[in-house]
Parts: structure tokens; C-alpha cells; sequence
């Protein structure tokens, strides 16, 4: 297990977990142990947190210059301290995180989306098969237009299922683009509300 390279405090190995400060000291574990600021010169950029040492830069996020003692790293940035605390308070999530999020958020809509087409495809193909049948309502023709709806219908609720599992995951751990897993979720739960709507329907007409 590695140690804090300030206060020797142990550190697990999961350092997106930690972040980039040690938990114990709050010391950068990213940069060497006992770096101290520059002393400002007349024409140099100062440090908007210590004013009365040099800047080595602007944070990559707000901007703000900072010396030695403010820069660390955080996931491939040069930040400021303060960007990194807010991102840690925030819980923010990691780049491989957002974009698994993303891909979980649009699964879940293009499957609520699918869903809906399947079901719109079998009853039209339900409808053109009573047409094509002549209008006769044989037993036959009957459970060709049955048999069709039912596939199509039931095919659209495991696609719809799976879609909102999907947004499921993405709404339970807060994560990223919440609002695109919350439409995928409302899409699919639509489209299974009508189908039980409708197959408890058919049971009471049958009944």
C-alpha cells in the first residue's frame, strides 16, 4: 500500500477513490512533499490564493493563477486546490464514468424509442394482415392478427425492460446525464404501463 509522501499515512490503491489529496494531511499526493511558493518578482503573475508568492500558471478549470503550494493534479489537469476539494465534495464523477453514464442514458432512451416502434410495426402489420384477409374474421385470420400483436408487443416490453434498466443504473449512483437517463426511463415505463393497460384488457374482454 502506498503512503502519503507528507505524513506517511497509508493510501489505498483505488487513488480516483482518494482523489488527489491525502486524506490525513490534505498534502498533494500527486507533486513532491515540501514545496513552498516562489516569493513574487515585480511583473510576475501572483497567486490569487497567495498573494505574496509567484504564480506558475492558471488552474485548468476556474483559471485562477496559483503558485507551488495551490497547483496539484486532478485526472490529467494541473487544478487548483479549491477545484479539487470542490470535486471531491461534489463526488464528480471520472471521464470513464461520464461517458459510461452517457452510453447507459442513451441505451435506455434509443431501447424506449424501440419499444414503441416495435409496437407501432406489429399493429400495423396486424392491420394489414386483417385487410389482406378480406375482412373475414376467421378463427384463423383472428389468431394471425393475435399471434402478430402479441409477438411484437411482447418483444417491445423486454426491449423496453432492459432499457430501463439501463436508466436505472444511471439515476441509482446520481450519476452524469440524469436528465437523458430520466427521459429513457419515463419512454420505457410508458410503453410498459400501456402494455399491461392492454393485456389486462384482453383479459377482461375474454373473460
Amino acid at each position: 500500500m502506498a503512503l502519503c509522501p507528507s505524513c506517511d499515512y497509508p493510501i489505498p490503491d483505488d487513488r480516483e477513490r482518494v482523489g488527489a489529496r491525502c486524506p490525513n494531511c490534505r498534502d498533494p499526493l500527486y507533486e513532491p512533499p515540501g514545496r513552498f511558493g516562489r516569493p513574487v518578482r515585480e511583473g510576475e503573475g501572483a497567486c490569487s490564493v497567495h498573494p505574496e508568492c509567484e504564480s506558475v500558471g492558471p488552474c485548468g478549470r476556474c483559471g485562477n493563477f496559483m503558485c507551488e503550494t495551490c497547483r496539484t493534479r486532478w485526472r490529467e489537469q494541473i487544478l487548483c486546490a479549491a477545484c479539487v476539494d470542490r470535486a471531491l465534495e461534489s463526488r464528480e464523477a471520472a471521464p470513464e464514468q461520464s461517458r459510461t453514464h452517457f452510453r447507459q442514458a442513451l441505451t435506455a432512451l434509443v431501447l424506449g424509442v424501440g419499444a414503441w416502434v416495435l409496437g407501432v410495426v406489429g399493429f400495423v402489420v396486424a392491420v394489414l394482415a386483417a385487410v389482406a384477409a378480406g375482412g373475414q374474421q376467421t378463427p384463423t385470420t383472428i389468431g394471425i392478427v393475435g399471434l402478430i400483436l402479441i409477438v411484437m408487443f411482447l418483444a417491445g416490453a423486454a426491449t423496453a425492460m432492459f432499457g430501463i434498466g439501463q436508466a436505472v443504473a444511471v439515476l441509482r449512483v446520481r450519476g452524469s446525464h440524469m436528465i437523458l437517463a430520466t427521459i429513457g426511463l419515463t419512454v420505457g415505463g410508458l410503453f410498459i404501463g400501456m402494455f399491461i393497460g392492454l393485456f389486462a384488457l384482453s383479459i377482461f374482454l375474454a373473460a
